[in-house]
């Protein structure tokens, strides 16, 4: 499909408009596959709700991405504290086991991470 460079869409050109378009997918999917990888990480350690609410929260970041309620900045914030999540359940399974202050200190930044991804999305 050749794209009409006279003709512009609220003031920007057809290219224009659709190389922002391709690179606005392109990072979805990059986005989609960081958060898909952290989330499907390793389940040894009797962990399910802990990988359940992960899975949750990842969603959560992505559904914000694509609805444009989040903006990069945001996105990637949020997907670094995604990622800061997974290394302190990866460090207590390290050991084959989780105790139970690894856990509550785990779920309690989740529970961090979950207030960032609700105030981030309406703000």
């Amino acid at each position: 499909m050749f794209l009409d460079t006279r003709r512009t869409i609220e003031g920007v050109p057809h290219e224009t408009a659709a190389r922002h378009f391709k690179e606005a997918i392109l990072k979805t999917i990059v986005l989609a596959a960081v958060i898909a990888s952290l989330t499907a990480g390793a389940a040894f350690a009797g962990t399910p709700w802990i990988n359940a609410r992960q899975h949750n929260q990842a969603n959560r970041i992505v559904n914000g991405w694509n609805n444009g309620q989040l903006n990069p900045n945001e996105a990637t914030r949020l997907v670094k504290g995604q990622i800061h999540v997974q290394n302190l359940k990866t460090a207590a399974q390290a050991d084959g086991r989780v105790t139970f202050r690894e856990r509550a200190r785990i779920q309690t930044a989740q529970t961090v991470q979950s207030a960032r991804i609700f105030w981030n999305k309406h703000n």
